[in-house]
């Protein structure tokens, strides 16, 4: 009776994860009043002395291993991204020297810029020369471009404040017409009112006029 009893416990803490041999539990066990008729409560209590001096191990061991794996899966995913980024990088535009106009498409196209050909032309024509120095170029046509960027901005944000401002001369247009229209109809009603009021006052004097007796004339 002893060897199935430890067996059922065994079984119940296999399927809880813990792992005891069964000579251990059958000297747990032995502390059972009855083994021929163990209560429900006095299994419980074995089942729980294993898995509380299990718990701190097992807790433990699963904590190494997890932050194991995640270590592992962190370097993995840190090695895939370097080589996504090494293979994903774009290799340096290579500048071609034989006119202005295309090495600041390139230089452009490097910086992240989209230009169309009449920005290019009035950018190319803003460089004066060139140098010996094919970084001071560079350097300079960056310069040029940037420039123009900038003034391409100053002159959106010159349209758009001047757009804000015709709207807001319509809208005030409109709500002065709107207050005026309101005002006039204001007007127009009471206008009405006071019409109606003396046609009213007119009506009840020719009614009451017909309850007037004449004046007896003397003999």
């Amino acid at each position: 009776m002893l060897n199935t009893i430890a067996k059922r416990i065994q079984s119940r803490l296999n399927r809880l994860g813990v792992k005891v041999s069964l000579g251990d539990i059958k000297g747990q066990c032995e502390k059972i009043s009855d083994l021929e008729n163990p209560t429900e409560v006095e299994l419980l209590a074995v089942q729980e002395y294993f898995m509380n001096n299990a718990t701190t191990l097992t807790v433990v061991n699963e904590t190494v291993e997890e932050l194991s794996t995640e270590v592992d899966n962190v370097d993995s995913l840190k090695t895939a991204g370097d080589d996504l980024v090494i293979a994903t990088q774009p290799n340096p535009a290579p500048l071609a020297t034989s006119n202005k106009g295309e090495l600041v498409t390139a230089t452009a196209t490097q910086m992240g810029i989209v230009l169309n050909a009449s920005e290019i032309s009035l950018i190319a024509e803003n460089i004066s020369h060139f140098s010996d120095d094919f970084d001071q170029d560079i350097d300079a046509i960056k310069s040029a471009i940037m420039a123009f960027v900038q003034h391409k901005a100053m002159v959106n944000q010159s349209k758009i404040n001047q757009m804000i401002g015709e709207v807001r001369e319509v809208v005030g247009a409109k709500n002065n017409e709107n207050s005026q229209l309101l005002s006039d109809g204001l007007r127009s009603i009471n206008s009405d009112i006071q019409e109606a009021n003396k046609q009213f006052k007119s009506n009840v004097k020719q009614c009451l006029s017909a309850f007037d007796i004449p004046a007896l004339k003397s003999s």
